[in-house]
């Protein structure tokens, strides 16, 4: 028995319909549906992207906020998140669209998240064992 559940950015009851509407970056990455597939002896998800990023994206451009991951002096692993309070490391357990980005080069970590814009390559994440649908590579900073 398979339990489908769609997942997007325009389906989550707190996202921000001004964000989406302001940064076409996360309106798009919003537009990715998830759909959960559960049986009594399996798990699996099946992703279907928007025909703009359906073969990955070697530049893309998205502004948001760095969350570091791990707790060295410096890192070049980050979350990024559209709102702090859809950072599923900040709020709530629910939480929005979240990028996993690996920079260039690393930054040093700081206690609380940064706003940046940034530059890099999207691959997609086709894996059917995680709901992660996307991370940046190479990525550098713009601004932030």
């Amino acid at each position: 028995m398979h339990k489908p559940v769609a997942l997007s950015l325009a389906a989550l009851p707190f996202a921000s319909a001004a964000l989406a509407e302001a940064d076409p970056a996360w309106h798009l990455l919003g537009q990715i549906e998830v759909t959960e597939h559960e049986s009594a002896d399996s798990w699996s998800v099946t992703k279907r992207f928007p025909a703009e990023i359906e073969n990955g994206v070697d530049t893309f451009e998205i502004s948001g906020y760095l969350i570091a991951v791990g707790w060295e002096a410096e890192t070049r692993d980050y979350m990024l998140v559209s709102d702090l309070g859809q950072c599923p490391f900040c709020g709530s357990g629910d939480h929005g669209t979240a990028i996993e980005v690996r920079l260039t080069d690393p930054l040093p970590v700081t206690d609380e998240a940064q706003h940046a814009t940034l530059r890099g390559m999207l691959q997609l994440v086709r894996d059917p064992s995680t709901m992660q649908a996307v991370v940046m590579t190479d990525a550098v900073l713009l601004d932030g």
